[in-house]
């Protein structure tokens, strides 16, 4: 029983069948056979591989115990992910905007709620043909307070047609991102949670059920 308690111990640290065999000093087959034997769940492929490119754990520490004004700042980053936010990405957070305070609190919430290192957050731009993007990439550096060395690849929009865009940003638009699926899922959840929230207090109201309903903020 010691062995199979040293197993699941090294296993769920995050070490592969192979990597705590060789600690123990059995092939990965016994390792893999004790596990089944005993019912250690094994990780998926996905998990795995999350395993192997966050050796030291999650790279994220969410905050449980929130403020009321931390409560505020989640709900409100939350509604901006909700109506701003790719979420066809299984893998990333991403919000894209031109508007630099809106960004703002998005990074508060990643930094402040999530417990992201600001050096794990990516930073790209989305400009129109003519815009200078040096000068772009000033300032959203400076907005948002992300230096260059954390920036992607800049994308330059080719439009079709003869409009004179006279209403388009200066500067662009950037994508705040954070690549992590684990996260990526929390942040899920957190809306499932307060869309259903939001469903019941229009079934309070005498409405019909809407899926997708936008949570309210402070509720």
């Amino acid at each position: 029983m010691l062995e199979i308690k040293e197993i699941k111990r090294l296993y769920q640290k995050g070490k592969s069948a192979a990597e705590v065999g060789k600690d123990l000093g059995v092939s990965w087959r016994k390792v893999i056979y004790l596990m089944d034997k005993y019912g250690v769940k094994r990780r998926s492929r996905s998990e795995a591989i999350y395993c192997k490119h966050n050796p030291d754990g999650d790279p994220f520490k969410i905050i449980k115990q929130l403020t009321p004004q931390q409560g505020l700042l989640k709900a409100l980053a939350l509604g901006l992910y909700w109506s701003e936010g790719s979420k066809y990405n299984p893998i990333s957070i991403r919000l894209t905007n031109s508007d630099p305070s809106l960004l703002k609190i998005f990074i508060k919430f990643l930094r402040d709620i999530c417990g992201v290192n600001h050096q794990k957050i990516k930073l790209w731009l989305t400009v129109h043909p003519d815009t200078l993007i040096q000068k772009a990439q000033d300032y959203w550096s400076y907005q948002l307070n992300i230096p260059s060395s954390q920036f992607s690849k800049t994308v330059i929009i080719n439009h079709h047609g003869n409009g004179t865009f006279k209403n388009k940003s200066l500067y662009g638009a950037a994508t705040v991102c954070v690549h992590n699926m684990k996260l990526r899922q929390i942040i899920q959840e957190w809306l499932n949670d307060y869309a259903h929230v939001a469903q019941s207090v229009e079934h309070m109201h005498g409405k019909p059920e809407v899926t997708g309903s936008i949570p309210v903020v402070g509720f």
